[in-house]
């Protein structure tokens, strides 16, 4: 098994009043050269969760941080209008709380951020700020979420 150290969270960039199926997701991932979804789970806006790709392989999610670390993406990041926004349903909401509570039991110690989080530090202060940010995904502030509480669901 492969060291564990970062859990990644992304969103699809799909417009909120749309769907993405796992299978629609994969077959994006393939036309641009990846050998199936590039994320290991994939929480659909019901809160279903779909293991999509397994844990002992290498994600394809985020340059640079695919060997050690986990990718998790929520169907969404888009509003109407296809501007970023957190469009996470209470269920999406509920499903990532568990899932990472869930991964990081079996994986201790891991860190938890956004992809966004992962952009360079241009201006070398130490902190990644949104004028640094290659992307927006996953669309929300993922540091201030409460992953380290026992979720209820």
């Amino acid at each position: 098994m492969r060291t564990i150290n970062l859990i990644v969270v992304h969103c699809s960039a799909t417009q909120g009043n749309r769907m993405l199926s796992p299978e629609a997701l994969d077959l994006m991932h393939r036309r641009r050269g990846f050998n199936g979804t590039g994320y290991h789970y994939y929480i659909r806006k019901d809160g279903t969760v779909h293991l999509t790709r397994p844990v002992e392989r290498i994600g394809a999610h985020v340059k640079g941080f695919n060997a050690n670390s986990i990718g998790i993406c929520y169907e969404g990041g888009l509003d109407c209008r296809g501007r970023p926004a957190d469009t996470r349903t209470p269920e999406q909401r509920a499903a990532l709380r568990l899932l990472v509570h869930q991964l990081q039991a079996k994986f201790p110690g891991c860190r938890v951020c956004g992809h966004r989080d992962l952009s360079p530090d241009r201006n070398g202060n130490g902190e990644i700020e949104p004028e640094e940010w290659i992307k927006a995904c996953p669309c929300f502030e993922v540091k201030e979420e409460s992953f380290q509480e026992q979720p209820s669901i």
